[in-house]
């Protein structure tokens, strides 16, 4: 594994809290690594830049060692070369931003880059920090279905174990005002919830609690609903509003929710059921391709480092 020290002042801070973001040298990626910056600035964290390179198909003329010998070598020297112009494009970036005094914070960068899996890597690098997000790109609407919920996004859904931002390709930071928190309001969720008002709470941002209820019944009305609400609301400290949208399906209701002008929508890992009709509903990704905001998966862990 190869690593690059940017800046030799914030090692212990590297040590603390980290932003992985995974690269693949592309549009999306590269956009993805600019809004992780915003956020490591605001967070006061650093980076660590992940890129996992394909390994060529094993000759059985050459063995083993030969090919340990003379292809790996080289596809880990070509791919530092391209972190580091990535990490300079970011550097310059930086200072573009903020200038080149120590005040505000400056994310010190870091990189890796190894053959193999490329969920395997990312969770490797995050697992070796206190890693508040994983930071990943996704791509347009024309493509929508098949690369943001593509096999390396459906995996990292499935099995990290740190917070995922997924970013649109077209998507440019413009600071975080109101985050979107979907949830069916069970009591699961309520450590969710606190933990985003922490992360908000970086940003001066405001937790927008959203249920869609897929149903004509007087929900709203009903006192057990109202008991609910009202456990899981006065569970939270923060800058919390509440938002309820009634829709025949939580596709439609997040066509609706689009119009609340929030900047992160965000939802616990355990809603399979929304993310398995996200894929396969033509619809949703039609959706989801206007919506073109970030979307954050909370896994279910015994901490967060917000």
């Amino acid at each position: 594994m190869i690593h690059l020290k940017v800046n030799l002042t914030k090692i212990n801070n590297r040590i603390m809290r980290t932003i992985v973001v995974p690269t693949d040298y592309s549009k999306p990626a590269r956009n993805a690594a600019f809004y992780a910056l915003h956020l490591a600035n605001a967070l006061k964290c650093n980076i660590d830049l992940c890129h996992a390179f394909a390994l060529p198909v094993d000759s059985p003329m050459l063995g083993q060692t030969a090919w340990a010998l003379y292809e790996y070598p080289a596809l880990q020297d070509e791919n530092s070369k391209e972190m580091k112009k990535l990490v300079k494009v970011l550097e310059d970036k930086e200072k573009t931003l903020w200038g080149d005094e120590a005040f505000p914070y400056h994310p010190s960068i870091y990189y890796s880059c190894e053959g193999g899996d490329a969920v395997q890597l990312i969770n490797n690098t995050a697992d070796n920090n206190k890693t508040l997000l994983i930071v990943m790109g996704m791509q347009g609407a024309g493509i929508l279905a098949r690369f943001i919920f593509g096999s390396n996004s459906l995996k990292m859904i499935e099995n990290t174990q740190h917070p995922l931002l997924l970013i649109p390709q077209n998507h440019k930071y413009k600071g975080i005002k109101k985050i979107a928190f979907a949830t069916d309001l069970k009591k699961k969720d309520i450590k969710i919830a606190q933990s985003l008002i922490m992360f908000a709470q970086y940003f001066d941002a405001e937790l927008l609690i959203t249920h869609i209820i897929q149903s004509n019944n007087d929900v709203i009305q009903d006192a057990a609903y109202e008991h609910k609400k009202e456990v899981f609301l006065k569970a939270l400290d923060g800058k919390v509003c509440y938002n309820c949208i009634y829709s025949e399906n939580i596709d439609y209701g997040l066509d609706i929710l689009k119009n609340k002008d929030i900047d992160i929508l965000a939802m616990g890992h355990d809603h399979r059921d929304f993310l398995e009709r996200f894929i396969k509903s033509s619809h949703a990704a039609r959706q989801a391709a206007e919506l073109e905001i970030p979307l954050l998966i909370i896994p279910e862990i015994d901490r967060l480092f917000f």
